[in-house]
């Protein structure tokens, strides 16, 4: 989540010093108000993360070096995978006893940020090998004797997307994109209404608006499995959205290019 407290130090790693006003009137455009803007630098320069500087009754904040340290931005064509599959599937089961809880959670967690779907209890399947990544987890967590690796292809004489929903949700994946397109595309029609119009767009706002963007869209990619191609339904909506983000990107990209 693009929280309040990360836009304003994105906002100061931008910037340099800015006035507080001028946060407070940026920030206004993220329908986040004064009372809260305030609060967040207050939390922020007890945590160290800002300091401020007084001019007259007029104040502005800047980053600390511990500040900079601390913001992450996201791009989210660096989640992308490749979906080039040879038809074969990747099998991981495991029977890790009780007393490994711990380790066994984390394979499961490290399974299912690899893309694995569950195909029956403590059996998690992938149409891509992660095998090597997983070993190595396998490995540092001592739980070798209880995990097994195998290649299989599959062979029943039904179709394998009717099978593909049953393992992963495709469906829940399907709304988040929806939710996704619904936001921002009106959003981008009504900003490009007002840059014809006349109006001007701040670009710190360009700026805040696309670390937004990416961070919104890589939560929602870092969950998909990127399946191949060819076990996904026909015009799968992900490529929609895709377009939705690029466009979006590139129209706040060309705002901040123009100031």
């Amino acid at each position: 989540m693009f929280s309040l407290e990360k836009k304003i130090l994105c906002l100061l790693l931008r910037e340099g010093e800015v006035p507080v006003e001028k946060l407070i009137k940026i920030l206004r455009n993220f329908k986040e108000s004064e009372a809260s803007v305030r609060t967040s630098l207050s939390r922020l320069k007890k945590g160290e993360f800002v300091e401020s500087r007084k001019s007259g009754k007029k104040a502005s904040y800047s980053l600390t070096d511990l500040g900079k340290d601390t913001i992450t931005l996201k791009e989210y064509k660096l989640l992308m995978r490749e979906r080039n599959w040879d038809g074969l599937w990747h099998i991981v089961t495991f029977d890790i006893p009780e007393k490994f809880r711990y380790s066994r959670d984390i394979l499961r967690k490290m399974l299912l940020s690899l893309g694995y779907g569950t195909l029956h209890s403590s059996v998690m399947i992938s149409p891509y090998d992660r095998g090597e990544e997983i070993k190595e987890t396998v490995s540092e967590y001592g739980i070798e004797d209880y995990v097994e690796f195998f290649t299989a292809k599959y062979e029943s004489n039904k179709d394998i997307k009717d099978l593909v929903p049953k393992i992963w949700d495709l469906k829940w994946l399907e709304r988040q994109y929806k939710k996704f397109i619904s936001t921002y595309k009106h959003e981008l029609e009504e900003l490009k209404k007002k840059v014809e119009e006349g109006d001007g767009i701040d670009p710190s706002y360009a700026f805040l608006k696309g670390i937004e963007l990416n961070e919104y869209f890589s939560r929602i990619i870092s969950v998909d499995p990127h399946l191949p191609w060819e076990l996904l339904p026909e015009e799968w909506i992900e490529f929609e959205a895709e377009r939705v983000c690029d466009e979006y990107l590139q129209f706040l990209d060309d705002l901040e290019k123009e100031k």
